[in-house]
């Protein structure tokens, strides 16, 4: 291997002198031999010849008018490195589509010989053959910019590659959510599932029911003044994601997860809730208080009324499902499901049957978490599987499909290390390392359709806080739901990974600082 990169450095600086620009210094190019190191996720293909391209203080750009968003990604890049557009025909940087390349929607081609040529089928291609372009690139201004001679041909094993944010325990502001899509979209991540109610706080303003918003967003975990996003915001959020080619999943969690909104609409209760104290594991730390607004972290107690008042109840999922699809035009809707363990237990798999046909009115698909596999939905609907032990068989027997996100895995609650302050501990006593992270084999699930990291809020009061708990260990889920299985090294990946800090600095990322990535 040491062999080999000389030679490839030797090679290297024997052709510099035919390059135009003024010559590139040794340190610059023997930086440049190394550079295809630094990507992640690591690409489907890639080769390496002898050679480099320079890249100087002005550049001619060509863009295809029908691929904005990825000229628009181009633009800010050189923008950043100080490199200006101009008319330099010896110095080409080209964005074109061709319908013809056989590596889907979002793969591209990536090649550096004497220019950049970045070729896809689509836009979102060429954005991803940009995000490749700025890994090999610094994340600063320099004086020259020196890039190796290669090859890259690239298209994701999995076109599901999530982050999940709950919103609902803390509120993130706006600008934090545009800040994380933008982070994401660096690594090729391209769903952002936001979490938007829970016990503690409903997040998205319902015109039809605007208490949801004003009373159920009002506090938070721990108290408060919480917050919630308007149908405009989301709008712009929406927009904002696609020009970085994330997809939104909105969630709205039901029939449990629900005190919220059951305290910001009394009605909502069934008549035993203002009669008996909460009966299941909650029954210590939510007393009585079972119409109000709650700002504990226990899981199960609350649920609408599906046994005493199905119309009532109906009618406030389809109103509340109706405003969600007409702001995110995302094709699921992720209606929850999980963790109803009170009196509702009953009514649950009917329940989640009568959504689902509500979803289906709305020309939308359900998303949900695994224990909705109890209720009869459409084999196009996708299950979310968090507990590791739990049966999904008999979903799979029907042709559904999983979005993985097994908590000993995935769960970015938990701490990056053994100990690790305010994380918790409940799925993995130990934490979730980075290594784990990437121990995940979504190949071993044959209904898989990708991976997805979820990072719940109970403990997570602040975007710095958001941070540390994602990053770096949603680069390691995007490499494991993007590059296959035979070529996934944990070693590589962090030797890619530890050459890429400054690119997560220029972003403002406050990450975990990994010892294994040498970033102390």
């Amino acid at each position: 291997m040491i062999k080999k990169t000389l030679v490839v450095a030797m090679s290297v600086l024997l052709v510099a002198c035919q390059n135009d620009e003024p010559p590139a210094s040794t340190q610059a190019v023997s930086q440049a031999v190394s550079t295809q190191t630094r990507l992640v996720p690591y690409p489907t293909s890639i080769s390496q010849s002898a050679g480099h391209f320079t890249l100087p203080g002005e550049i001619k750009l060509i863009s295809d008018k029908n691929a904005p968003d990825s000229a628009a990604a181009i633009s800010a890049l050189l923008s950043q490195l100080g490199i200006k557009q101009g008319q330099n025909d010896n110095a080409v940087i080209r964005l074109e589509l061709d319908p013809s390349l056989s590596l889907g929607d979002e793969g591209y081609q990536l090649t550096i010989n004497q220019g950049v040529q970045i070729k896809a089928a689509s836009d979102t291609g060429l954005f991803y053959g940009v995000q490749s372009l700025r890994q090999l690139l610094p994340a600063k201004q320099h004086e020259q910019y020196v890039l190796p001679n290669l090859q890259i041909e690239d298209q994701p094993q999995y076109a599901w590659r999530g982050s999940m944010l709950d919103v609902a325990r803390n509120f993130q502001s706006l600008d934090y959510l545009k800040q994380h899509i933008e982070r994401m979209a660096s690594f090729k991540l391209n769903k952002l599932h936001l979490h938007l109610t829970d016990d503690q706080g409903w997040r998205l303003e319902i015109k039809s029911w605007p208490k949801l918003a004003t009373v159920g967003g009002s506090t938070q975990v721990g108290g408060g003044p919480g917050g919630y996003y308007t149908q405009e915001q989301m709008r712009e959020l929406v927009e904002f994601a696609a020009q970085h080619q994330v997809e939104i999943i909105p969630e709205i969690d039901l029939p449990g997860h629900t005190q919220a909104a059951i305290a910001s609409y009394n009605e909502l209760a069934c008549g035993y809730v203002t009669e008996s104290s909460v009966q299941n594991q909650c029954k210590d730390v939510v007393g009585d208080a079972r119409l109000g607004l709650y700002e504990g972290t226990c899981v199960g107690f609350s649920a609408l009324c599906t046994s005493e008042k199905p119309d009532l109840t109906y009618r406030f999922v389809e109103d509340v499902l109706t405003e969600v699809a007409a702001i995110f035009p995302s094709k699921y809707l992720h209606i929850g499901g999980d963790e109803v363990l009170n009196e509702e237990k009953s009514s649950f798999a009917g329940f989640i049957t009568q959504v689902d046909k509500i979803v289906a009115s709305l020309d939308r698909e359900v998303l949900a978490w695994e224990e909705a596999s109890a209720g009869d939905i459409r084999p196009s609907s996708l299950l979310q599987l968090w507990n590791d032990n739990y049966d999904i068989q008999p979903a799979l027997d029907k042709g559904i499909h999983l979005v993985l996100s097994p908590c000993s895995y995935t769960y970015l609650d938990h701490g990056n290390y053994n100990g690790q302050p305010e994380t918790y501990t409940w799925c993995a006593k130990e934490g979730i390392p980075l290594e784990r992270v990437y121990s995940l084999t979504p190949e071993n699930y044959t209904q898989a359709v990708g991976v997805e990291g979820a990072m719940w809020s109970e403990l997570v009061r602040d975007g710095a806080t958001a941070d540390n708990r994602n990053w770096p260990r949603l680069a390691a889920i995007a490499e494991v739901a993007w590059t296959p299985k035979e070529q996934r090294s944990y070693q590589q990946f962090t030797e890619r990974l530890s050459s890429l800090r400054g690119h997560l600095d220029q972003l403002n990322v406050q990450y975990h600082k990994e010892p294994q990535l040498n970033w102390q």
